[in-house]
């Protein structure tokens, strides 16, 4: 799936070139936005170098990120704050503020906010992700509801839980299975014939047990 995006016009012109060359990105329209710096649909984000983050977030100069983050929870129903830089340049930045506050300072604005704060390495890992974002909120949600299977209780051993989600396998052949098979793997070690030989299976269901776990089938 491709997005269209739209960018604050008071970003650099390399920021722009960057989403446009992306290739999921089918269209770039510059324009100022209320809050944010690009918006792919109801998704905003804020960009930040590692010292405009701290000079927003901690420091007596620059805009108050908080209110920043503030506008943006109110504009977009998905907002981001993302960093060109990871952790480890904090050290670099030379700076009265210690990267143990600068990353207590991130934890805080996710945690109290909603609004995510991640750091990127650079402006294309920034674009790039921003983009995927956008597009994974944008996409039409699954509808399709995870199998509970036969056996559903969460007190119950993994495998026999998986055994339960294959179709036409009730509880009771579940715990069979789980009793002669407690593993993946020793049952994919078993011939369709092992299998056969388990009351209630026969090579029809059998079948369908071993695909259940068979990327590519076996062989005729």
């Amino acid at each position: 799936m491709r997005v269209a995006v739209t960018v604050d016009d008071r970003e650099p012109a390399g920021l722009v070139e960057a989403v446009r060359d992306h290739p999921d990105v089918t269209e770039v329209v510059v324009d100022r936005l209320s809050t944010g710096d690009l918006a792919i649909d109801s998704v905003g984000i804020e960009r930040k170098t590692l010292r405009d983050y701290v000079n927003s977030a901690m420091g007596r100069s620059g805009s108050d990120l908080t209110d920043q983050v503030e506008r943006m929870a109110a504009a977009y129903d998905h907002s981001y704050v993302l960093l060109e830089g990871d952790f480890a340049d904090l050290a670099t930045l030379r700076t009265a503020v210690s990267p143990e506050s600068v990353r207590g300072s991130m934890a805080s604005i996710t945690a109290r906010h909603e609004v995510p704060v991640v750091p990127c390495t650079d402006r294309a890992h920034l674009v790039d992700y921003a983009i995927r974002l956008g597009r994974k909120h944008v996409e039409e949600p699954s509808n399709r509801r995870l199998p509970v299977g036969s056996v559903p209780s969460r007190r119950e051993p993994t495998t026999k839980r998986m055994y339960g989600c294959i179709e036409g396998i009730g509880p009771e052949l579940a715990a069979t299975l789980y009793k002669r098979y407690p593993t993946v793997e020793s049952l994919l070690e078993a011939s369709l014939e092992d299998l056969t030989e388990i009351e209630g299976i026969g090579e029809r269901r059998a079948r369908t047990i071993d695909a259940a776990f068979r990327e590519d089938g076996r062989p005729e």
